[in-house]
Protein backbone atom coordinates (compact mmCIF):
# COMPACT_ATOMS: atom_id res chain seq x y z
CA UNK A 1 0.00 0.00 0.00
CA UNK A 2 2.87 2.39 0.91
CA UNK A 3 4.62 1.57 -2.32
CA UNK A 4 1.47 2.16 -4.31
CA UNK A 5 0.93 5.58 -2.58
CA UNK A 6 4.55 6.59 -3.35
CA UNK A 7 4.07 5.43 -6.95
CA UNK A 8 0.93 7.55 -7.31
CA UNK A 9 2.77 10.62 -5.91
CA UNK A 10 5.60 10.10 -8.40
CA UNK A 11 3.05 9.84 -11.22
CA UNK A 12 1.25 13.07 -10.29
CA UNK A 13 4.09 15.21 -8.78
CA UNK A 14 6.90 16.09 -11.11
CA UNK A 15 10.49 15.93 -9.91
CA UNK A 16 12.51 19.17 -9.27
CA UNK A 17 14.11 19.13 -12.70
CA UNK A 18 10.83 19.10 -14.64
CA UNK A 19 9.42 21.79 -12.31
CA UNK A 20 12.40 24.07 -13.12
CA UNK A 21 11.93 23.44 -16.84
CA UNK A 22 8.21 24.30 -16.54
CA UNK A 23 9.08 27.51 -14.67
CA UNK A 24 11.56 28.46 -17.40
CA UNK A 25 8.93 27.79 -20.08
CA UNK A 26 6.38 29.89 -18.13
CA UNK A 27 8.84 32.77 -17.79
CA UNK A 28 9.66 32.64 -21.47
CA UNK A 29 5.97 32.62 -22.38
CA UNK A 30 5.31 35.60 -20.08
CA UNK A 31 8.24 37.48 -21.62
CA UNK A 32 6.80 36.85 -25.07
CA UNK A 33 3.39 38.11 -23.92
CA UNK A 34 5.00 41.22 -22.37
CA UNK A 35 6.96 41.87 -25.54
CA UNK A 36 3.79 41.52 -27.59
CA UNK A 37 1.96 43.92 -25.27
CA UNK A 38 4.73 46.46 -25.53
CA UNK A 39 4.88 46.00 -29.28
CA UNK A 40 1.18 46.77 -29.65
CA UNK A 41 1.11 49.30 -26.74
CA UNK A 42 -1.47 47.18 -24.89
CA UNK A 43 0.22 47.19 -21.51
CA UNK A 44 -1.57 49.83 -19.38
CA UNK A 45 1.57 50.96 -17.57
CA UNK A 46 3.50 51.24 -20.81
CA UNK A 47 0.70 53.21 -22.48
CA UNK A 48 0.49 55.61 -19.54
CA UNK A 49 4.24 56.21 -19.68
CA UNK A 50 4.08 56.93 -23.41
CA UNK A 51 1.21 59.41 -22.84
CA UNK A 52 3.19 61.22 -20.15
CA UNK A 53 6.31 61.26 -22.33
CA UNK A 54 4.46 62.71 -25.32
CA UNK A 55 2.19 65.07 -23.38
CA UNK A 56 4.05 66.22 -20.29
CA UNK A 57 2.66 68.85 -17.93
CA UNK A 58 4.75 71.42 -19.79
CA UNK A 59 3.48 70.40 -23.24
CA UNK A 60 -0.22 69.96 -22.43
CA UNK A 61 -1.11 73.70 -22.39
CA UNK A 62 0.30 74.09 -25.91
CA UNK A 63 -1.67 71.26 -27.54
CA UNK A 64 -4.74 73.39 -28.33
CA UNK A 65 -2.81 76.43 -29.72
CA UNK A 66 -0.56 74.26 -31.89
CA UNK A 67 -3.60 72.33 -33.15
CA UNK A 68 -5.19 75.69 -34.01
CA UNK A 69 -2.09 76.76 -35.95
CA UNK A 70 -1.99 73.51 -37.92
CA UNK A 71 -5.73 73.36 -38.65
CA UNK A 72 -5.81 77.05 -39.58
CA UNK A 73 -2.86 76.69 -41.96
CA UNK A 74 -4.53 73.70 -43.65
CA UNK A 75 -7.90 75.49 -43.94
CA UNK A 76 -6.21 78.51 -45.54
CA UNK A 77 -5.17 76.29 -48.46
CA UNK A 78 -8.84 75.66 -49.31
CA UNK A 79 -10.30 78.71 -51.04
CA UNK A 80 -13.87 78.21 -49.80
CA UNK A 81 -12.88 78.27 -46.11
CA UNK A 82 -9.71 80.38 -46.30
CA UNK A 83 -11.16 83.30 -44.28
CA UNK A 84 -12.34 80.99 -41.51
CA UNK A 85 -8.91 79.37 -41.59
CA UNK A 86 -7.29 82.77 -40.98
CA UNK A 87 -9.41 83.27 -37.86
CA UNK A 88 -8.50 79.78 -36.63
CA UNK A 89 -4.82 80.52 -37.28
CA UNK A 90 -5.22 83.83 -35.42
CA UNK A 91 -6.74 81.97 -32.46
CA UNK A 92 -3.84 79.50 -32.44
CA UNK A 93 -1.20 82.24 -32.61
CA UNK A 94 -2.81 84.49 -29.98
CA UNK A 95 -3.49 81.58 -27.61
CA UNK A 96 0.04 80.23 -28.04
CA UNK A 97 1.59 83.62 -27.27
CA UNK A 98 -0.59 84.20 -24.19
CA UNK A 99 0.02 80.71 -22.80
CA UNK A 100 3.75 80.81 -23.57
CA UNK A 101 4.24 84.17 -21.85
CA UNK A 102 2.20 83.01 -18.86
CA UNK A 103 4.32 79.86 -18.68
CA UNK A 104 7.63 81.73 -18.94
CA UNK A 105 6.66 84.42 -16.44
CA UNK A 106 4.84 82.29 -13.85
CA UNK A 107 4.74 78.48 -14.15
CA UNK A 108 7.99 77.21 -15.75
CA UNK A 109 10.27 75.57 -13.19
CA UNK A 110 13.36 77.68 -12.54
CA UNK A 111 14.57 75.68 -9.49
CA UNK A 112 13.11 72.34 -8.41
CA UNK A 113 11.87 71.58 -4.91
CA UNK A 114 14.67 70.30 -2.68
CA UNK A 115 17.22 72.85 -3.90
CA UNK A 116 19.55 73.71 -0.94
CA UNK A 117 19.11 77.27 0.31
CA UNK A 118 21.89 79.57 1.45
CA UNK A 119 22.34 82.69 3.56
CA UNK A 120 19.70 83.16 6.23
CA UNK A 121 18.07 79.83 5.35
CA UNK A 122 21.29 77.79 5.05
CA UNK A 123 20.71 74.12 5.85
CA UNK A 124 17.12 74.25 4.62
CA UNK A 125 15.77 73.10 1.27
CA UNK A 126 13.28 74.61 -1.14
CA UNK A 127 9.86 73.23 -0.21
CA UNK A 128 8.18 73.96 -3.54
CA UNK A 129 9.35 74.57 -7.09
CA UNK A 130 10.61 78.08 -7.79
CA UNK A 131 8.66 78.99 -10.90
CA UNK A 132 8.68 81.62 -13.63
CA UNK A 133 10.88 84.65 -14.18
CA UNK A 134 9.08 87.80 -12.95
CA UNK A 135 11.12 90.32 -14.96
CA UNK A 136 8.50 91.85 -17.27
CA UNK A 137 10.34 95.05 -18.24
CA UNK A 138 13.65 93.31 -18.91
CA UNK A 139 11.89 90.56 -20.84
CA UNK A 140 10.09 93.10 -23.05
CA UNK A 141 13.36 94.92 -23.75
CA UNK A 142 14.97 91.55 -24.58
CA UNK A 143 12.07 90.74 -26.94
CA UNK A 144 12.59 94.04 -28.75
CA UNK A 145 16.31 93.35 -29.18
CA UNK A 146 15.72 89.78 -30.39
CA UNK A 147 13.00 90.95 -32.80
CA UNK A 148 15.36 93.58 -34.18
CA UNK A 149 18.11 90.98 -34.68
CA UNK A 150 15.65 88.63 -36.44
CA UNK A 151 14.60 91.52 -38.68
CA UNK A 152 18.25 92.31 -39.51
CA UNK A 153 18.86 88.66 -40.46
CA UNK A 154 15.79 88.75 -42.71
CA UNK A 155 16.88 92.10 -44.20
CA UNK A 156 20.42 90.84 -44.90
CA UNK A 157 19.23 87.56 -46.42
CA UNK A 158 16.77 89.27 -48.77
CA UNK A 159 18.99 92.23 -49.70
CA UNK A 160 20.57 90.66 -52.80
CA UNK A 161 17.42 88.81 -53.93
CA UNK A 162 14.34 89.87 -55.93
CA UNK A 163 12.48 89.95 -52.58
CA UNK A 164 14.66 92.72 -51.19
CA UNK A 165 12.83 94.67 -48.48
CA UNK A 166 13.16 98.43 -47.98
CA UNK A 167 11.67 100.02 -44.84
CA UNK A 168 9.38 102.99 -45.31
CA UNK A 169 11.25 106.27 -45.19
CA UNK A 170 10.28 108.75 -42.47
CA UNK A 171 10.17 112.10 -44.24
CA UNK A 172 9.37 114.58 -41.47
CA UNK A 173 10.31 115.17 -37.86
CA UNK A 174 6.64 114.74 -36.94
CA UNK A 175 6.66 111.17 -38.31
CA UNK A 176 9.80 110.40 -36.30
CA UNK A 177 8.12 111.85 -33.21
CA UNK A 178 5.02 109.69 -33.82
CA UNK A 179 7.09 106.53 -34.18
CA UNK A 180 9.06 107.21 -30.98
CA UNK A 181 5.92 108.01 -28.96
CA UNK A 182 4.03 105.00 -30.30
CA UNK A 183 7.05 102.79 -29.66
CA UNK A 184 7.42 103.88 -26.03
CA UNK A 185 3.72 103.59 -25.20
CA UNK A 186 3.45 100.26 -27.00
CA UNK A 187 6.52 98.92 -25.19
CA UNK A 188 5.14 100.08 -21.84
CA UNK A 189 1.84 98.37 -22.61
CA UNK A 190 3.57 95.05 -23.37
CA UNK A 191 6.01 95.37 -20.44
CA UNK A 192 3.27 96.01 -17.89
CA UNK A 193 1.29 93.10 -19.29
CA UNK A 194 4.31 90.78 -19.04
CA UNK A 195 4.95 92.09 -15.53
CA UNK A 196 1.38 91.24 -14.48
CA UNK A 197 1.68 87.68 -15.83
CA UNK A 198 4.34 87.02 -13.18
CA UNK A 199 1.78 87.67 -10.43
CA UNK A 200 -1.68 86.72 -11.77
CA UNK A 201 -3.10 83.90 -13.88
CA UNK A 202 -3.89 84.09 -17.60
CA UNK A 203 -7.64 84.09 -16.89
CA UNK A 204 -7.43 87.14 -14.60
CA UNK A 205 -5.15 88.91 -17.08
CA UNK A 206 -7.46 88.29 -20.03
CA UNK A 207 -10.69 89.25 -18.28
CA UNK A 208 -9.14 92.57 -17.18
CA UNK A 209 -7.88 93.25 -20.71
CA UNK A 210 -11.35 92.51 -22.08
CA UNK A 211 -12.33 95.92 -20.60
CA UNK A 212 -10.31 97.71 -23.33
CA UNK A 213 -13.40 99.16 -25.12
CA UNK A 214 -14.49 101.20 -22.07
CA UNK A 215 -11.01 102.52 -21.22
CA UNK A 216 -10.45 103.45 -24.88
CA UNK A 217 -13.79 105.29 -24.97
CA UNK A 218 -12.92 107.21 -21.79
CA UNK A 219 -9.44 108.08 -23.14
CA UNK A 220 -10.94 109.44 -26.35
CA UNK A 221 -13.54 111.50 -24.47
CA UNK A 222 -10.87 112.86 -22.12
CA UNK A 223 -8.73 114.00 -25.05
CA UNK A 224 -11.83 115.51 -26.67
CA UNK A 225 -12.31 117.77 -23.62
CA UNK A 226 -9.00 119.43 -24.48
CA UNK A 227 -9.85 119.65 -28.16
CA UNK A 228 -7.37 116.93 -29.15
CA UNK A 229 -9.93 114.39 -30.36
CA UNK A 230 -13.50 114.59 -31.71
CA UNK A 231 -16.24 113.66 -29.23
CA UNK A 232 -17.53 110.16 -29.77
CA UNK A 233 -21.35 109.76 -29.72
CA UNK A 234 -22.62 108.36 -26.41
CA UNK A 235 -24.84 105.35 -27.09
CA UNK A 236 -26.53 104.43 -23.75
CA UNK A 237 -26.88 100.77 -24.73
CA UNK A 238 -23.18 100.44 -25.64
CA UNK A 239 -22.02 102.29 -22.52
CA UNK A 240 -24.29 100.13 -20.35
CA UNK A 241 -22.89 96.92 -21.87
CA UNK A 242 -19.30 98.10 -21.34
CA UNK A 243 -20.02 98.99 -17.71
CA UNK A 244 -21.65 95.59 -17.09
CA UNK A 245 -18.60 93.85 -18.56
CA UNK A 246 -16.20 95.89 -16.42
CA UNK A 247 -18.22 95.25 -13.23
CA UNK A 248 -18.20 91.51 -13.94
CA UNK A 249 -14.42 91.64 -14.53
CA UNK A 250 -14.03 93.32 -11.13
CA UNK A 251 -16.25 90.72 -9.44
CA UNK A 252 -14.28 87.90 -11.09
CA UNK A 253 -10.96 89.36 -9.95
CA UNK A 254 -12.14 89.90 -6.36
CA UNK A 255 -13.49 86.35 -6.18
CA UNK A 256 -10.14 84.97 -7.37
CA UNK A 257 -8.19 87.05 -4.84
CA UNK A 258 -10.49 86.19 -1.88
CA UNK A 259 -10.61 82.51 -2.89
CA UNK A 260 -6.82 82.33 -3.16
CA UNK A 261 -6.45 84.00 0.26
CA UNK A 262 -8.68 81.36 1.84
CA UNK A 263 -6.44 78.66 0.34
CA UNK A 264 -3.35 80.24 1.94
CA UNK A 265 -1.91 82.00 -1.11
CA UNK A 266 -0.58 85.55 -0.74
CA UNK A 267 -3.03 88.21 -1.94
CA UNK A 268 -0.58 91.14 -1.94
CA UNK A 269 1.29 89.87 -5.01
CA UNK A 270 -1.99 89.24 -6.84
CA UNK A 271 -3.17 92.78 -6.09
CA UNK A 272 0.11 94.15 -7.48
CA UNK A 273 -0.35 92.06 -10.62
CA UNK A 274 -3.94 93.33 -11.03
CA UNK A 275 -2.81 96.97 -10.76
CA UNK A 276 -0.05 96.38 -13.33
CA UNK A 277 -2.54 94.73 -15.70
CA UNK A 278 -4.91 97.72 -15.34
CA UNK A 279 -1.98 100.06 -16.04
CA UNK A 280 -1.18 98.01 -19.15
CA UNK A 281 -4.82 98.30 -20.21
CA UNK A 282 -4.69 102.09 -19.85
CA UNK A 283 -1.48 102.23 -21.91
CA UNK A 284 -3.18 100.20 -24.64
CA UNK A 285 -6.12 102.62 -24.63
CA UNK A 286 -3.75 105.59 -24.74
CA UNK A 287 -1.95 104.06 -27.70
CA UNK A 288 -5.21 103.77 -29.62
CA UNK A 289 -6.22 107.32 -28.70
CA UNK A 290 -2.82 108.75 -29.66
CA UNK A 291 -3.22 107.23 -33.09
CA UNK A 292 -6.07 109.69 -33.68
CA UNK A 293 -4.26 112.66 -32.15
CA UNK A 294 -0.84 112.31 -33.72
CA UNK A 295 -2.01 110.93 -37.01
CA UNK A 296 -1.57 107.42 -38.36
CA UNK A 297 1.85 106.61 -39.75
CA UNK A 298 1.41 103.64 -42.06
CA UNK A 299 4.00 101.10 -40.94
CA UNK A 300 3.89 97.36 -41.46
CA UNK A 301 5.27 94.85 -38.98
CA UNK A 302 8.81 95.01 -40.41
CA UNK A 303 8.86 98.80 -40.31
CA UNK A 304 7.56 98.72 -36.75
CA UNK A 305 10.40 96.46 -35.62
CA UNK A 306 13.00 98.42 -37.59
CA UNK A 307 12.02 101.82 -36.17
CA UNK A 308 10.48 101.13 -32.76
CA UNK A 309 12.69 98.38 -31.31
CA UNK A 310 15.64 100.60 -30.37
CA UNK A 311 13.62 103.51 -28.85
CA UNK A 312 11.47 101.04 -26.91
CA UNK A 313 14.54 99.24 -25.56
CA UNK A 314 16.22 102.48 -24.49
CA UNK A 315 12.97 103.55 -22.81
CA UNK A 316 12.64 100.28 -20.84
CA UNK A 317 16.29 99.80 -19.84
CA UNK A 318 16.37 102.31 -16.91
CA UNK A 319 13.19 100.75 -15.48
CA UNK A 320 14.60 97.24 -15.81
CA UNK A 321 17.97 98.23 -14.34
CA UNK A 322 17.04 100.39 -11.34
CA UNK A 323 13.38 100.01 -10.30
CA UNK A 324 13.03 97.67 -7.32
CA UNK A 325 9.82 95.64 -6.91
CA UNK A 326 8.59 92.91 -4.52
CA UNK A 327 9.24 89.42 -5.85
CA UNK A 328 6.51 86.74 -5.77
CA UNK A 329 6.49 83.35 -4.10
CA UNK A 330 9.78 82.00 -2.79
CA UNK A 331 12.08 84.23 -4.82
CA UNK A 332 12.98 86.32 -1.78
CA UNK A 333 13.72 83.19 0.24
CA UNK A 334 15.99 81.69 -2.44
CA UNK A 335 18.01 84.81 -3.23
CA UNK A 336 17.81 86.55 0.15
CA UNK A 337 16.09 89.70 -1.18
CA UNK A 338 12.44 90.69 -0.82
CA UNK A 339 12.74 93.32 -3.57
CA UNK A 340 14.80 93.11 -6.74
CA UNK A 341 15.12 94.87 -10.08
CA UNK A 342 14.51 92.98 -13.30
CA UNK A 343 18.22 93.05 -14.05
CA UNK A 344 19.02 91.41 -10.69
CA UNK A 345 16.41 88.74 -11.36
CA UNK A 346 17.93 87.94 -14.76
CA UNK A 347 21.44 87.74 -13.24
CA UNK A 348 20.23 85.29 -10.58
CA UNK A 349 18.30 83.21 -13.12
CA UNK A 350 21.38 83.01 -15.36
CA UNK A 351 23.45 81.75 -12.42
CA UNK A 352 21.05 78.94 -11.46
CA UNK A 353 19.22 77.93 -14.66
CA UNK A 354 20.45 78.96 -18.09
CA UNK A 355 17.64 77.00 -19.78
CA UNK A 356 15.14 79.55 -18.49
CA UNK A 357 17.14 82.26 -20.26
CA UNK A 358 16.79 80.29 -23.51
CA UNK A 359 12.99 80.37 -23.10
CA UNK A 360 13.17 84.14 -22.57
CA UNK A 361 15.19 84.64 -25.76
CA UNK A 362 12.80 82.38 -27.70
CA UNK A 363 9.92 84.59 -26.60
CA UNK A 364 11.42 87.36 -28.76
CA UNK A 365 11.42 85.09 -31.83
CA UNK A 366 7.84 83.97 -31.13
CA UNK A 367 6.80 87.59 -30.60
CA UNK A 368 8.19 88.56 -34.02
CA UNK A 369 6.41 85.62 -35.70
CA UNK A 370 3.14 86.41 -33.89
CA UNK A 371 3.27 90.04 -35.02
CA UNK A 372 3.73 88.92 -38.64
CA UNK A 373 0.71 86.58 -38.40
CA UNK A 374 -1.39 89.26 -36.72
CA UNK A 375 -0.39 91.91 -39.26
CA UNK A 376 -1.16 89.61 -42.19
CA UNK A 377 -4.61 88.71 -40.85
CA UNK A 378 -5.53 92.29 -39.98
CA UNK A 379 -4.68 93.44 -43.52
CA UNK A 380 -6.44 90.59 -45.32
CA UNK A 381 -9.67 90.53 -43.28
CA UNK A 382 -12.04 93.36 -42.47
CA UNK A 383 -11.38 95.28 -39.20
CA UNK A 384 -14.75 94.04 -37.87
CA UNK A 385 -13.83 90.40 -38.47
CA UNK A 386 -10.44 90.91 -36.85
CA UNK A 387 -12.00 92.60 -33.80
CA UNK A 388 -14.54 89.78 -33.50
CA UNK A 389 -11.74 87.22 -33.79
CA UNK A 390 -9.73 88.91 -31.05
CA UNK A 391 -12.72 89.05 -28.68
CA UNK A 392 -13.59 85.42 -29.43
CA UNK A 393 -9.99 84.36 -28.76
CA UNK A 394 -9.99 86.00 -25.33
CA UNK A 395 -13.36 84.48 -24.41
CA UNK A 396 -12.35 81.01 -25.60
CA UNK A 397 -9.03 81.11 -23.75
CA UNK A 398 -10.71 82.26 -20.51
CA UNK A 399 -13.16 79.34 -20.74
CA UNK A 400 -10.37 76.88 -21.54
CA UNK A 401 -8.31 78.15 -18.60
CA UNK A 402 -11.21 77.60 -16.22
CA UNK A 403 -12.17 74.22 -17.70
CA UNK A 404 -8.75 72.59 -18.15
CA UNK A 405 -6.69 72.02 -14.97
CA UNK A 406 -3.32 72.04 -16.77
CA UNK A 407 -3.89 75.66 -17.88
CA UNK A 408 -4.39 76.89 -14.31
CA UNK A 409 -1.72 78.09 -11.90
CA UNK A 410 -3.92 77.19 -8.91
CA UNK A 411 -7.15 75.23 -8.61
CA UNK A 412 -10.38 77.18 -8.61
CA UNK A 413 -11.53 78.20 -5.12
CA UNK A 414 -14.48 76.40 -3.53
CA UNK A 415 -18.03 77.50 -2.79
CA UNK A 416 -19.24 80.27 -3.17
CA UNK A 417 -16.32 81.73 -5.12
CA UNK A 418 -16.47 79.13 -7.89
CA UNK A 419 -20.09 79.99 -8.73
CA UNK A 420 -19.32 83.73 -8.62
CA UNK A 421 -16.34 83.28 -10.98
CA UNK A 422 -18.33 81.33 -13.57
CA UNK A 423 -21.29 83.73 -13.44
CA UNK A 424 -19.02 86.78 -13.80
CA UNK A 425 -17.18 85.25 -16.76
CA UNK A 426 -20.37 84.32 -18.62
CA UNK A 427 -21.99 87.76 -18.15
CA UNK A 428 -18.72 89.58 -19.00
CA UNK A 429 -18.25 87.67 -22.26
CA UNK A 430 -21.94 88.05 -23.18
CA UNK A 431 -21.86 91.83 -22.56
CA UNK A 432 -18.70 92.51 -24.58
CA UNK A 433 -19.78 90.10 -27.35
CA UNK A 434 -23.07 91.96 -27.75
CA UNK A 435 -21.16 95.25 -27.68
CA UNK A 436 -18.90 93.97 -30.49
CA UNK A 437 -22.01 92.92 -32.43
CA UNK A 438 -23.47 96.43 -32.11
CA UNK A 439 -20.17 97.94 -33.28
CA UNK A 440 -20.10 95.67 -36.33
CA UNK A 441 -23.71 96.51 -37.17
CA UNK A 442 -23.01 100.26 -36.81
CA UNK A 443 -20.04 99.98 -39.20
CA UNK A 444 -22.16 98.08 -41.72
CA UNK A 445 -24.89 100.72 -41.59
CA UNK A 446 -22.32 103.47 -42.01
CA UNK A 447 -20.81 101.74 -45.05
CA UNK A 448 -24.28 101.21 -46.55
CA UNK A 449 -25.14 104.89 -46.05
CA UNK A 450 -21.91 105.87 -47.82
CA UNK A 451 -22.72 103.55 -50.73
CA UNK A 452 -26.25 104.98 -51.02
CA UNK A 453 -24.84 108.50 -50.89
CA UNK A 454 -22.41 107.73 -53.72
CA UNK A 455 -25.22 106.20 -55.77
CA UNK A 456 -27.41 109.26 -55.18
CA UNK A 457 -24.56 111.54 -56.23
CA UNK A 458 -24.09 109.52 -59.41
CA UNK A 459 -27.82 109.71 -60.14
CA UNK A 460 -27.78 113.48 -59.62
CA UNK A 461 -24.85 113.83 -62.02
CA UNK A 462 -26.59 111.66 -64.60
CA UNK A 463 -29.80 113.68 -64.33
CA UNK A 464 -27.82 116.91 -64.64
CA UNK A 465 -26.10 115.60 -67.76
CA UNK A 466 -29.45 114.56 -69.23
CA UNK A 467 -30.95 117.99 -68.56
CA UNK A 468 -27.97 119.68 -70.21
CA UNK A 469 -28.31 117.46 -73.25
CA UNK A 470 -32.05 118.08 -73.50
CA UNK A 471 -31.56 121.85 -73.23
CA UNK A 472 -28.98 121.77 -75.97
CA UNK A 473 -31.30 119.74 -78.17
CA UNK A 474 -34.21 122.11 -77.54
CA UNK A 475 -31.98 125.08 -78.29
CA UNK A 476 -31.10 123.54 -81.63
CA UNK A 477 -34.73 123.35 -82.73
CA UNK A 478 -35.50 127.00 -81.93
Amino acid sequence: AGCSRRRRRRDFCPSPAPRAAAARRSSAEMADVDAEKHHFALDPNHTFMVWDAVFSDTAKPFIIPIAGLIVGAVMMQVKQIADVGKLVLYFGAQSFMNIYMGWVMRTSVTLPAGYPLSGEYEGQKLEENLTGCPAGFALTALQQVVSFLVFMVFFACSYFTPYRYTPKKLNTGFEVFCVVIFGCVFALNIALNNFSLGYISIAVNLIIRSCLPLTTFLSQQGLAVFGLYPFKPCNPKEIGLMCIGVICAGVFTMARILGSTEKGHSSSNMILGVFMCIASLLCGSLNLALAGVLGETKLNVYDTVAYMAIPATLFLLPIAMFVQKPVPGQWGKVFGQDTMSDWQILVHVWSVNKTTMVWLVLSGVFSFMYNIIQFSIVHTLSPSATAFGGNFNKAALIFLTLLLPFLRVHDLPGHPYREVIWSAVIVNIAAFSYYSYLQIQAKKEKEERQVYKLEDDDDDEDSADDSDESSEESGGFC
